[in-house]
């Protein structure tokens, strides 16, 4: 499967002006109000207590391909955990009795729900995303994540050929020069076909949704 990164993100909290203690958003930049997006929010901790839970989570959960295929459809936010304590405004939103623990809040800044230590697995956390999900997009998110392997695989298999045309070209002593010239554009252009689709995928899938953006 195609490399797939997270993009997390450590914003800055505004726990002073023109709170809205239902909305997490109303403590975070416009960017999080406007993009009309849920969020995940990775809550971490830096515990030896909670050292093996967190190699849990990194090792199994952060990897498992539908988490990561379905992270695209959110907003990511990774916060140091025990840095929210019982008295920040939005404990009721981020709290928890354990850590590490995610979270996802809608398109409005709202909870969703949480899934917290032992208890966090690949299953857990993909059906609390799906139920956020379902609350912006129309079409849900295991849908999405199967149209996305496919386009995936596509791409792998591109650059599979693509890889063995330049182990060819390395290892040969003839002049083939025109014809992989010519596998390459085709290579090429099977790229630029599939790219294609998945941009609009994407922008079917982020446009075809229940409410609408701020």
């Amino acid at each position: 499967m195609a490399r797939i990164e997270y993009k997390w993100d450590d914003p800055k909290f505004n726990t002073y002006d023109g709170l809205n203690l239902e909305s997490l958003y109303s403590a975070l930049p416009e960017q999080y109000k406007v993009a009309g997006k849920p969020t995940l929010v990775f809550m971490t901790s830096d515990l030896a207590d909670d050292a093996q839970y967190m190699k849990n989570v990194d090792a199994t959960t952060l990897m498992d391909e539908n988490i990561q295929i379905g992270a695209g459809m959110f907003q990511q936010m990774k916060i140091n955990g025990n840095k929210i304590k019982e008295n920040n405004p939005f404990w009721k939103i981020l709290g928890g009795k354990q850590l590490p623990r995610m979270v996802v809040v809608d398109a409005a800044g709202a909870k969703v729900g949480s899934v917290e230590g032992q208890d966090i697995s690949p299953s857990k956390v993909f059906a609390l995303m799906k139920r956020g999900a379902s609350k912006i997009y129309k079409t849900d998110l295991e849908t999405i994540v199967k149209e996305s392997k496919t386009i995936l695989t596509e791409i792998d298999q591109i650059e599979a050929k693509r890889s063995a045309l330049e182990t060819k070209k390395s290892k040969s002593t003839a002049n083939k020069g025109a014809e992989w010239a010519k596998e390459e554009k085709v290579l090429n252009e099977q790229m630029k076909a599939v790219e294609a689709r998945d941009l609009a995928l994407k922008k079917k899938w982020n446009e075809d949704r229940k409410v609408t953006k701020a």
